[in-house]
């Protein structure tokens, strides 16, 4: 029994100093306390979203999503009735395209482009009772920035510029006005493009 108990004594006392030597020789910090830093990249984005829909208001124009990329890119067509009956001059007209929603993540710009400046006809005259290029007001918003109706020049026009990120609907709005001038027969055109552009 004493061989027994001084062999199990022995085997204990030999494997202590085994286990003591991985403790050995290492090195510590001044406290028990981890600081971690955590990070995450998030990429610069302005998007329409895809619940959009389009209106006519005076004269009712026929207005739709259904152009170019449709509603999934908040594209869309307005189909102006500018030509009055009795006499043939441009007659108001009003439409509207409501972006459901859109999101900008960072500062961004509002800016709108008009390929012609107006609805403008191919065809021409010398005639000054016509009019070839029939200017139209444009009023672009985006929770509570933009800008009320105003013409637009060829090229790009700056509307606001909001120095946060934003998220909501907006809303671009056409007018053409009335005025005293006969149309040429043939299409009167022009292509619009709203955008928000991140400030970078």
């Amino acid at each position: 029994m004493k061989k027994l108990l001084f062999a199990a004594l022995a085997a204990s006392t030999l494997s202590t100093p085994a286990f003591a030597a991985d403790w050995q020789g290492k090195t510590y910090g001044q406290d028990a306390i981890g600081v971690y830093d955590l990070s995450a990249s998030v990429d610069t984005f302005c998007k329409f979203g895809t619940s959009n829909s389009a209106y006519g208001l005076v004269n009712m124009p026929t207005a739709d999503t259904n152009y170019l990329g449709g509603a999934n890119e908040a594209d869309g067509r307005f189909v102006m009735d500018i030509q009055k009956d009795d006499d043939d001059t441009v007659q108001a007209a009003i439409g509207g395209y409501m972006i459901g929603y859109a999101v900008c993540n960072t500062p961004f710009t509002m800016k709108l482009n008009s390929l012609n400046g107006g609805l403008k006809s191919a065809n021409t005259t010398s005639d000054t009772d016509f009019i070839q290029l029939v200017p139209y007001r444009v009023g672009f918003n985006f929770d509570g920035h933009g800008a009320s109706s105003q013409f637009l020049p060829a090229g790009d026009t700056i509307v606001d510029t909001v120095n946060e990120a934003t998220a909501a609907s907006a809303n671009i709005g056409i007018v053409v006005p009335a005025q005293d001038k006969l149309l040429i027969e043939g299409a009167y055109t022009d292509t619009l493009t709203a955008s928000l552009i991140p400030n970078i």
